[in-house]
């Protein structure tokens, strides 16, 4: 399975122990106010299930974003075709205890002002 690395991040493809993060994430109102709404654990299961099992049916799916540092699941991001879907689509979404460090990203780094 494919692996990205930047300084910073690990992108891979889901693994049983991203669970938690992938819960809290489909538990959080304000990460799923565009999503769908909030999952109950047993649904973020399928829908965690469903993303895996994307990887091995179909050779893409969106990749767990994974703090190099800590080890800590920050969010997902990739590829997604689920059936009947026009085409693929490339999504995001980052667990909002993480939002804050990105909005700040651009005037710390240099970037817009």
């Amino acid at each position: 399975m494919p692996e990205i690395l930047t300084e910073r991040l690990l992108l891979r493809p889901p693994i049983a122990g991203d669970f938690e993060g992938w819960a809290r994430f489909a538990a959080d109102p304000e990460v799923m106010r565009f999503l769908g709404g909030v999952q109950p654990r047993a649904v973020a299961w399928r829908g965690f299930l469903a993303m895996v099992g994307a990887w091995h049916i179909q050779g893409f799916a969106m990749f767990s974003v994974v703090e190099r540092s800590t080890g800590a699941w920050l969010g997902r991001v990739g590829p997604w075709q689920p059936e009947g879907w026009p085409g693929t689509e490339v999504g995001w979404g980052l667990c909002s205890e993480h939002w804050d460090s990105q909005r700040s990203w651009p005037w710390s780094a240099g970037g817009r002002r």
